[in-house]
């Protein structure tokens, strides 16, 4: 059963303005750039999407897991990107989509944690205030990319299927990404979206023909191998400092040696050794006592107690020196 949820209307505002603007500066930087360097801008999200959940949300990534994203974007990058023109605006709008396009991601995984909402319960609370800002904000920028006001489009039969086929297929997309997000990170969900361009390209060799030279082939076997390997490193527990330590040290105790803060015992001159088995030697002369006063101190703060019992092969013999 869906149970309806309610959020902060000051988040609710802040997750919608986000998402609004990590879609326009998507569309306003492949308007301004060349297809070779808005793939690039695309490819450049995963590190800083990672970056901003170590820094941020302190996740722990293993190492290895974070070659293979770099395996995986030198893959990608050789299949997708080829020209690349950069201009100043163009520029401009790509850093931001970066920007929002990675924070839009990273907070929609967050706030379902933090507020323990459910995928569809966030998008039930944001969707129809970043439908609203896009509509308000949609019909300059379609101006400014087409020289066309939006009610200057000719409405057709043909048109207005695609329109609403199109918008079947976001609400789709959006749910997908919602739920991947709530469930995995970021930056996992970055490594998948990267496979959705290995298909696309698998798909056009198998149903329309495309031909894959060489230099595709390289890269989309360079990004399987990669997302295969962070796969399986990223499934791995990474242990945390402090419990390493503590393990370490605790493994340390278990297979410790004999122990060398504790009194040495003495063989008693007494008949029968009573002495000795009574808890060791005292120390005869004030010298003694002045040596081994603060070695004593120091065993009995750590735990390992001066008067320990001696167990039936550590009983003393007489004569013989321990």
């Amino acid at each position: 059963m869906i149970e309806p949820a309610d959020m902060p209307l000051r988040t609710s505002l802040m997750f919608a303005l986000v998402g609004a603007m990590s879609v326009g500066f998507a569309n306003l930087s492949l308007l301004l750039n060349s297809v070779g360097f808005y793939q690039m801008a695309k490819l450049l999200m995963s590190p800083f999407v990672a970056a901003v959940e170590m820094l941020w949300l302190k996740k722990r990534f293993p190492a290895p897991a974070l070659a293979c994203i770099v395996v995986v974007l030198t893959g990608v990058g050789i299949v997708t990107v080829s020209d690349v023109t950069v201009n100043g605006p163009g520029l401009a709008m790509a850093a931001l989509f970066i920007v929002m396009g990675g924070s839009q991601q990273i907070l929609c995984g967050h706030l379902q944690n933090v507020l323990q909402l459910q995928s569809h319960q966030l998008m039930s609370n944001t969707s129809f205030l970043q439908g609203m800002i896009l509509m308000i904000v949609g019909p300059f920028v379609d101006k400014l990319a087409s020289s066309k006001w939006v009610l200057e489009w000719e409405v057709s039969v043909p048109g207005v299927e695609m329109l609403a086929l199109s918008c079947l297929l976001a609400v789709a997309v959006n749910g997908t990404q919602y739920l991947v997000l709530g469930r995995f990170s970021a930056t996992s969900f970055q490594v998948l979206g990267h496979a959705k361009t290995l298909l696309v390209l698998i798909g056009g060799w198998l149903l329309f023909d495309d031909p894959i030279n060489p230099r595709k082939a390289l890269g989309m076997a360079l990004a399987f191998l990669g997302m295969i390997g962070y796969g399986y490193f990223a499934s791995r527990p990474v242990p945390s400092g402090p419990s390493a330590a503590a393990a370490a040290l605790q493994n340390l105790e278990t297979h410790k040696g004999p122990d060398l803060t504790a009194a040495p015992k003495r063989p008693s001159t007494e008949s029968g050794s009573s002495a000795a088995l009574d808890g060791g030697y005292k120390p005869s002369t004030s010298a003694e006592l002045d040596l081994e006063q603060p070695l004593l101190s120091w065993a009995a703060r750590s735990g390992a107690g001066p008067t320990r019992k001696l167990r039936d092969e550590e009983a003393v013999v007489p004569g013989r020196t321990w």
